[in-house]
């Protein structure tokens, strides 16, 4: 009984929060190194803790046998706000891609792109007419209704085939879930993004931006498993942890076991294979889509042609995504449609299934007003903002905003 009145006078002293202790991040993803750094910033002593054993939860690059492979096929937009306010692109040996996507039809590639550089482009019926294409700059001019969808907004804006054709299967990888199942609101924001961006990746791989992130914080301490919190404390794999406050910066399903979220959103999850040839055909690092949707791939990208460090010499590395379940030869022959070629001789070097990809804003989901949860600890992640890397480095900033104010 002592005991028990001990430790639970000790946990009320500990309640209070105290300036000599640290403020505890959990999670080394996007959203918890740009917490750390606003944090760091403002001269506040942090610590972050991540449960893995290497940081930068979906945004990391693995090495092997001379490959280099994103965990998930990403494009970084070096004009998304929160990567230039880090101004952090010049740090990155950033390759730019095309502003450009080739869409894949019966027997033919038709591009599609920036007018300013591609102008002919916008002029290829099969693409979708110019009537629809006109419809579809009006509706980037328009305002979403909360509560409808991406698809019901583009095909009542009379986009017709330019959405079946580009837009569908283009925004099913942007989204990895079907437009139809997004929210317009959240979707328009994001397609406008895309459309101004400058998208590219840095020379080494996604995975280089949570580095140079990191190595600007300081000391990250992986291999920390958080197994619950109460209060100011948090119980990890290397005992309890005191904390002058908290975030909670990891994905929202282990955000909520943590936290006693009961209210758990919705994630999307994806498939990305990587194929390697020594094939030599003529291809770009343009984007690739099936504007007939034959198979289970919703793009594909010659990888190495934007980042030759991603493969050996002499050979050419193809990141593909898929959703749901699709069999590898199922994926080649789908492949095979796509590039025109045969891929018989194609090498599976990698595949990455991936869970809890993105989260899904589905229409008429709400979103968070406040990133706080209770006194002294609060949560970031893109699921409380959006569904992109911006949403994720803006929820970790402002998280820390928020804290900073309080205190």
């Amino acid at each position: 009984m002592c005991y028990v009145l001990l430790k639970s006078s000790k946990r009320r002293e500990r309640s209070v929060p105290d300036s000599s202790l640290p403020v505890v991040v959990v999670g080394a993803g996007l959203a918890g190194l740009s917490a750390a750094q606003s944090l760091i910033e403002a001269g506040i002593e942090v610590r972050v803790l991540e449960a893995s054993n290497t940081i930068g939860g979906r945004v990391q690059t693995d090495e092997i046998n001379g490959y280099r492979f994103d965990r998930g096929f990403q494009l970084i937009n070096a004009r998304y706000p929160e990567i230039e306010a880090l101004d952090i692109v010049h740090k990155l040996d950033f390759r730019y891609a095309p502003r450009a996507v080739d869409i894949a039809l019966d027997g033919s590639v038709v591009r599609l792109g920036d007018p300013r550089k591609y102008f002919l482009s916008a002029l290829r019926s099969e693409s979708g007419s110019i009537k629809e294409k006109i419809s579809f700059l009006k509706y980037l001019l328009s305002h979403s209704t909360h509560g409808s969808n991406v698809e019901s907004e583009l095909l009542s804006a009379g986009c017709n085939n330019l959405y079946t054709r580009v837009l569908k299967p283009f925004l099913t990888g942007v989204f990895l879930a079907q437009p139809s199942r997004v929210d317009s609101v959240s979707g328009r924001e994001i397609i406008k993004s895309l459309i101004s961006g400058a998208p590219g990746l840095p020379e080494r791989g996604a995975g280089e931006l949570t580095q140079v992130l990191a190595r600007d914080i300081g000391v990250v301490e992986t291999g920390v498993q958080v197994n619950a919190i109460s209060g100011l404390e948090l119980s990890t794999s290397m005992g309890v942890i005191a904390a002058r406050a908290i975030i909670v910066a990891t994905d929202q399903t282990t955000a909520a076991q943590l936290l006693e979220i009961e209210d758990v959103g919705e994630s999307v999850s994806c498939t990305t294979w990587f194929h390697s040839t020594s094939d030599d055909f003529t291809c770009d690092s343009t984007l690739r889509v099936d504007g007939l949707a034959r198979g289970a791939i919703i793009n594909s990208i010659a990888i190495s042609k934007l980042l030759p460090l991603s493969a050996p010499a002499g050979q050419i590395l193809f990141s593909s995504t898929s959703l749901g379940h699709a069999s590898e030869s199922e994926v080649r022959r789908h492949l095979s449609l796509m590039w025109g070629v045969d891929t018989a001789g194609w090498e599976l070097v990698a595949k990455y299934d991936i869970k809890n990809s993105l989260p899904l804003f589905a229409p008429g989901r709400s979103h968070a007003q406040s990133l706080q949860v209770r006194t002294g600890v609060w949560r970031a992640g893109d699921y409380l903002s959006a569904a992109s890397q911006n949403g994720a480095l803006a929820s970790g900033r402002l998280a820390a905003l928020e804290l900073i104010n309080s205190l």
